[in-house]
């Protein structure tokens, strides 16, 4: 009997990102609910065992969209990077948050996912998640807020807009909503500033 390769599973094209990807375009499809490891098998033309070397059970590929959710938001991050102002973080806040509704509109059952694997550290790990989250914390730091109470800030805000998307609000409805109260947090950090 031939031995197979331990790396062959790199070879087929199993990567995680390429697992990340797959679970996303299932979950844009079908739903968090459609999402098995046997249909991303399926999406990457493997066998689902091939699956096992990346990601234990479906517990674990949740974990990894949630990680990986956000690679197509690069953009936001050096933008996040790059910023000097208040009224910069704020705009740049809305902008995302907007874009954010939208990703998850497309994605059912992805926001609720997000906001259940919503921990105080989740700027410490890897993935595209992490570094968005650090982006935004790190920026209201760079205009002089204190850490604790940027940290504070954008947990607020990201629970906030989690919140306002798993309610399935109206896009206008998200909007307004998003403008007041963006209002109190650009309020609140020109306080803090002052």
């Amino acid at each position: 009997m031939t031995r197979r390769d331990p790396s062959s599973h790199a070879a087929a094209g199993i990567t995680i990102a390429a697992i990340a990807d797959a679970a996303l375009a299932i979950i844009r499809g079908d739903g968090v609910d459609g999402l098995t490891m046997r249909a991303v098998a399926e999406r990457l033309d493997v066998r689902a065992p091939s699956l096992y070397h990346h990601v234990h059970n479906k517990s674990e590929l949740l974990d990894l969209v949630a990680r990986n959710a956000f690679d197509q938001f690069t953009g936001d991050k050096t933008a996040y990077d790059e910023l000097t102002t208040v009224d910069e973080w704020i705009e740049l806040t809305r902008s995302g948050s907007l874009e954010l509704r939208a990703f998850y509109a497309d994605h059912p059952g992805l926001a609720g996912l997000m906001q259940s694997k919503a921990t105080p550290d989740r700027d410490q790990g890897a993935g595209s998640r992490a570094g968005l989250i650090r982006a935004q914390i790190e920026a209201l730091v760079r205009i002089g807020v204190p850490e604790p109470d940027a940290r504070h800030l954008f947990e607020v805000t990201a629970r906030w807009s989690l919140a306002a998307v798993v309610a399935e609000q109206s896009e206008a409805l998200f909007a307004d909503g998003l403008a007041l109260f963006l209002y109190g947090v650009r309020a609140r950090l020109l306080e803090l500033l002052s």
